[in-house]
């Protein structure tokens, strides 16, 4: 690929690439070319006006208006540059006198304009129909904006000329192996990337069916999906520890430690904990929580009976006398100044590090990096091995899928596998050992291996002889033999 060719080129030849800014591009060679043969001319005395047509032609341009842009952009250190720009003003048809600088639209004209959808796609489907976070269309827009500076500095495209005809498969594929060539990007990172364009190719088809072709290609290119790693989750001892880091010598360590005993009944997301209120609680049979995730979705979560009476006690000391209109009073706050607050983030965060750094005290083994993800895996996974369904554990989570859900925490522990190993297997006890006394298991009882023998002695006698197969138990002591058959 020109542009990855390009970029290694200028490293060897013990150039900076630059981080910021534009960058180099073999585009500019055209640029360099055309400015050294306006410099050389008008140095020479030449007219610089006469020669345009002569650089059209060699720039390959459909006409004279591209031309100019050339003089009025080239070396202004040049003596008597104002009356060659000048000049060239008077000299390009159809502005009124004034220069074309604006380089031709490389899009067609009956093409939907690409930053009037892009933005509609950004500002208003995300963040308004499909009700994304503020963080779900901030990932959309840097990988949308990526894919611009690519076509920039590797592609030659200027930014007022981009178009959905630099969207085609070529284009795409080009931009993966960049990625992962080029830049060194995670497989992670490159699927992301191309799932945010596919996704906005996706949105374009809808908004104008001519571009479905490209959505479609768009979705036909695969790129290495990043590797399946079993999720991390905490161990019995760790997440015991944790949630017996904090004391119950005063108030504020009582909250603190009520916020991971939730977390963990409940699976939520640190942002789902801190958005809680009194009216996301409720009490009686069964004792339930109202968790508003992602997009605005509820879910109904039930609460164990421990953690009922740990709530219950919370609820006494940080929530006393409360009444119904004191609903949207968060669950879980401080009070600064006589003003209540809720907890941010920031501080639920800070919590969580802080207990396990207690728990370590008693359990060296525990992590050294916790967060409230861990934790809620450590549930989901907890879950799961104890037998509970992934869709009971995907509604837990509040997940919208169950591919979500599996490829996470379908992840089998060596016990899990082995049970169900031993679960599956219908056949007899193994065969007792040559020479070994009978414990009185009923030796009258065929064996896996005669069973075996048996199926392919019944499959042999359906089948033509030239298919026929001979049985791997041949010329074993004990066992009945089926005799080769020559074809």
């Amino acid at each position: 690929m020109p542009g990855v060719v390009f970029c290694r080129v200028w490293t060897q030849a013990g150039l900076a690439w630059p981080k910021a800014g534009k960058r180099p591009r073999p585009y500019d060679f055209r640029h360099r070319l055309a400015f050294a043969n306006i410099e050389r001319w008008a140095r020479d005395g030449m007219d610089v006006i006469a020669m345009l047509p002569y650089l059209a032609a060699y720039m390959g341009h459909a006409g004279i208006d591209s031309t100019p842009y050339y003089v009025h952009a080239g070396p202004d250190f040049m003596d008597g540059y104002a009356d060659i720009v000048a000049d060239a003003e008077r000299v390009v048809p159809g502005n009124g006198g004034t220069m074309n600088t604006a380089r031709p639209m490389n899009t067609r004209p009956d093409e939907p304009d690409f930053w009037r959808v892009a933005r509609g796609w950004l500002h208003h489907r995300l963040s308004r129909v499909r009700g994304n976070s503020p963080k779900t269309v901030e990932a959309c827009r840097i990988g949308l904006e990526s894919y611009i500076r690519w076509l920039e500095t590797m592609e030659g495209v200027e930014r007022d000329d981009i178009g959905f005809g630099h969207f085609d498969r070529a284009h795409l594929g080009r931009w993966a192996e960049w990625m992962r060539a080029g830049r060194g990007y995670s497989d992670r990172t490159i699927m992301l990337r191309m799932t945010t364009m596919r996704a906005f190719l996706g949105h374009a088809s809808l908004e104008h069916p001519t571009l479905t072709a490209l959505a479609n290609d768009a979705a036909a290119i695969r790129v290495k999906p990043p590797a399946r790693k079993p999720v991390d989750h905490l161990e019995e001892e760790h997440a015991k520890a944790l949630l017996a880091a904090w004391d119950t010598g005063d108030a504020k360590s009582r909250r603190n430690r009520m916020l991971p005993i939730l977390m963990y009944d409940t699976a939520a997301r640190i942002g789902e904990l801190a958005a809680l209120t009194l009216e996301d609680v409720r009490m009686d049979e069964p004792a339930r929580i109202t968790i508003t995730g992602k997009r605005g979705k509820t879910r109904i979560v039930p609460m164990g009976e421990r953690t009922r009476r740990h709530l219950t006690s919370y609820l006494d000391e940080f929530h006393p006398d409360t009444d119904g209109s004191d609903g949207a009073r968060p669950l879980f706050h401080s009070t600064r100044n006589g003003t209540i607050r809720p907890l941010s983030v920031d501080r639920i965060d800070e919590i969580l590090k802080t207990a396990a750094s207690k728990a370590r005290g008693t359990c060296p083994s525990m992590p050294g990096r916790i967060h409230c993800r861990l934790i809620r895996r450590t549930r989901a996974m907890d879950l799961y091995q104890q037998g509970v369904p992934l869709p009971t554990v995907m509604q837990l989570l509040g997940h919208e899928s169950m591919s979500t859900t599996s490829a996470f925490y379908a992840f089998a522990t060596l016990d899990m596998m082995r049970k169900a190993v031993d679960a599956a297997d219908p056949g007899p006890d193994p065969p007792r050992r040559h020479g070994s006394a009978n414990n009185g298991s009923d030796s009258s009882a065929p064996s896996n291996s005669q069973k075996t023998l048996n199926r392919e002695t019944t499959r042999n006698a359906a089948l033509p002889p030239q298919s026929r197969t001979v049985s791997r138990l041949n010329n074993k002591p004990g066992l009945i033999t089926v005799k080769p058959i020559s074809v």
